[in-house]
C-alpha cells in the first residue's frame, strides 16, 4: 500500500514539473494561454512519447471547472440574456450545422479507412469526450478505443488551433499589443466572492444530480448566471484564480492521449487530424457568416462557433476580450443538444440498425 501511495505521489510530482516546465517555455516563447496550453502541450508529450505513468486526481480537474463555470457565469446580465435569445434562432442553426458537418467529416474516415460507420460517426460528434465514451460503451458493436481516440485527436487539436487562430489571424477589436483585459483586478470582494464560490460548488454537485452534461462546469455556470442576472453584484474572479484553472485544465487535458493509442495513429490517425483542422475551417465560415447578420465581432463568433470546449473558449474569449456570455450561449446549447438529443439518436439508430441487421 506504501508503495502504491509513493508511486501516485511521485508520478503526481512529475505530473506538476512538467505542466510547469511547459506553462514557462509557452510564456517566454510569448504563447497564446500558456497557463493552459503549455500543460496540455507538455504532458501530452512527455505522456505520449515516453509511456510513463503520470497522476492527476479527478477533483483538481473539477476544481478548475468550477472556477471557470464561475467566470463564465458572472459575465451574464440581464443585457446579454436578452441578446442571447435574440440570437437563439441563429444558435439553432449553428448547432445544427455543426453536428452535421461533424457527422459528414466521419463519414469521410469511413470512407478511407475502411472503420465501422458506426465508430466514425460516434468518434465525429462534437460531444464530450467522456460522454461519447460512456454512451459508446452500451453499445457492444462499438470499438470505444477508436471512439477515444478520434475525439481526443479532435479535443487536443482544435485547442490548440482556436487561441493561435483567434489571437493572431483574427485580430478582434481588442489589440494584442494593447493591455489585457482587467480582469478581476479591481478590489474583490472576498466574503461575497468565497459565498459565492460555495453556491457555485453546490451547483456542480446539483448538476451531477441532475445528470448535468460536464455538471462542475455546467452547474456552476447556470447558478452563477442566475444571481448575475437577478442584478446580484458577483464579484470578478482575481486573476491567480483564472491561471490555476487554466493549469489544472490543461493539465488534464494532456492526460487524454495515451500510449495504448499508437496503433490508432497509423490507421486513423491522419484523417482524425485532417477531418479535425476541416472542421475547424467550417467552424471559421459559420462566424463570418454569423458576422454578416449579427452584430457581433468576428473573435466572438469564432469561439461560438468552434467545436471546442465551453470551458477551453471560454478561457480564450477573456484574452480577446471576446463577450463571454454570448460564446456561452452558443456552447451551452450545442452541449445539451448533442449530449440530450443528437447522442441519444444516433445511439437509438445504432441499436436498431443492429436490430434489423440481426
Amino acid at each position: 500500500m506504501l508503495l502504491f501511495l509513493s508511486n501516485k505521489s511521485s508520478a503526481f510530482i512529475e505530473t506538476i514539473v512538467i505542466g510547469l516546465l511547459g506553462s514557462l517555455l509557452f510564456h517566454f516563447l510569448h504563447a497564446p494561454l500558456p497557463w493552459m496550453l503549455g500543460p496540455l502541450t507538455g504532458v501530452t508529450v512527455w505522456h505520449f512519447s515516453t509511456g510513463r505513468t503520470l497522476y492527476w486526481p479527478t477533483p483538481l480537474r473539477n476544481i478548475a471547472l468550477v472556477l471557470i463555470g464561475y467566470m463564465l457565469g458572472s459575465s451574464f446580465t440581464q443585457r446579454t440574456a436578452h441578446e442571447i435569445m435574440q440570437h437563439f434562432p441563429y444558435i439553432i442553426a449553428v448547432t445544427l450545422s455543426t453536428v452535421f458537418g461533424s457527422l459528414l467529416l466521419g463519414l469521410i474516415i469511413v470512407k478511407k479507412t475502411n472503420i465501422k460507420l458506426i465508430d466514425g460517426l460516434f468518434g465525429s460528434v462534437p460531444g464530450g469526450l467522456s460522454q461519447v465514451a460512456i454512451l459508446s460503451e452500451e453499445i457492444k458493436e462499438i470499438d470505444t478505443g477508436t471512439i477515444v481516440f478520434m475525439q481526443t485527436i479532435r479535443v487536443i487539436l482544435v485547442i490548440l488551433l482556436i487561441p493561435f487562430l483567434t489571437m493572431y489571424f483574427i485580430k478582434p477589436e481588442a489589440s494584442l499589443n494593447s493591455p489585457a483585459p482587467e480582469v478581476g483586478t479591481e478590489a474583490v470582494a472576498y466574503p461575497s466572492l468565497f459565498g459565492l464560490l460555495l453556491l457555485a460548488i453546490i451547483g456542480a454537485f446539483l448538476g451531477k444530480k441532475l445528470k448535468l452534461p460536464a455538471a462542475f462546469l455546467t452547474g456552476p455556470l447556470l447558478i452563477i448566471a442566475l444571481f448575475s442576472i437577478t442584478a446580484v453584484e458577483v464579484p470578478a474572479l482575481p486573476p491567480f484564480f483564472i491561471l490555476i484553472s487554466q493549469y489544472f485544465l490543461g493539465i488534464y487535458l494532456g492526460m487524454y492521449l495515451k500510449k495504448e493509442m499508437r496503433s490508432n495513429i497509423r490507421r486513423i490517425g491522419f484523417y482524425s487530424i485532417f477531418t479535425s483542422i476541416l472542421l475547424v475551417f467550417f467552424s471559421f465560415l459559420l462566424a463570418i457568416l454569423l458576422t454578416k447578420i449579427t452584430s457581433i465581432n468576428l473573435a466572438t463568433a469564432f469561439l461560438s462557433t468552434a467545436p471546442g470546449g465551453l470551458a477551453e473558449m471560454g478561457v480564450t474569449a477573456t484574452i480577446v476580450d471576446a463577450d463571454l456570455a454570448m460564446i456561452s450561449g452558443y456552447q451551452l446549447f450545442r452541449i445539451f443538444f448533442i449530449m440530450f438529443i443528437a447522442l441519444p439518436l444516433l445511439q437509438w439508430w445504432i441499436r436498431r440498425k443492429v436490430r434489423l441487421n440481426q
